[in-house]
């Protein structure tokens, strides 16, 4: 993969979480009696919802495909079992979104069919192996030295307050709040890959970072 290439792969992952972000606010505008605050994104794409089209193509399908194109530029960027492990995560939350787009959820998202079900099942790689990769990439770039020492803290402080907020979303302890709980979880981890992927397109390809270099003249 050359240069070019891995920084074209990473302006698409600084710039799809954003654009996710914005459609999902669009949408849920759009959609007369939608509340953000109590009602989850997966709702706008669940069945009997006006807007589901744009939601699962031009929403989930779209932030998978940007996620794929992250973790291919991040494997190229990064060596070792760590970073290994990341993106092993990233595609398996970039093959999940991808799918969840053509696996609605039930309307209301309350799942009682075959789709809906596996809509929740799918759904999981992304709420899990985006936070998850994004504290992997606190070992990640600390070893590698080339970021800095800022990223490892705040790619690790990130991950896991992403991560955190699945349990009080699945213990159901703020029913009222379940729309922004399930947002501040994913954007969370949506502005840490933006954000990582912005910075990512400085970085050499690793197969080049790794070349020596002449002795300067």
């Amino acid at each position: 993969m050359s240069e070019g290439t891995m920084r074209g792969l990473a302006t698409v992952g600084a710039v799809v979480p954003p654009a996710f972000v914005a459609l999902t606010l669009a949408l849920g505008v759009a959609w007369d009696g939608y509340d953000p605050v109590r009602d989850t994104q997966s709702e706008l794409g669940a069945v009997g919802s006006p807007v589901r089209w744009a939601m699962n193509l031009g929403g989930f399908a779209v932030l998978g495909l940007g996620i794929l194109a992250f973790a291919a530029a991040y494997g190229k960027a990064f060596a070792g079992a760590a970073a290994t492990v990341a993106v092993v995560l990233l595609a398996a939350a970039g093959v999940g979104m991808v799918v969840v787009a053509f696996l609605p959820c039930d309307a209301g998202c309350v799942d009682v069919t075959a789709t809906g079900r596996l809509h929740g099942w799918f759904s999981a790689p992304g709420a899990i192996g985006l936070p998850a990769a994004a504290m992997l990439t606190a070992r990640v770039v600390a070893v590698d030295g080339r970021l800095g020492p800022r990223w490892p803290g705040w790619s690790f402080g990130i991950g896991l307050a992403s991560l955190a907020s699945g349990p009080v979303i699945a213990a159901d302890l703020l029913p009222e709040a379940g729309g922004a709980l399930q947002r501040l979880g994913m954007w969370l981890a949506l502005g840490w890959m933006s954000a990582f992927a912005w910075t990512m397109r400085g970085l050499a390809p690793r197969a080049d970072a790794t070349r020596p270099r002449p002795p300067a003249r």
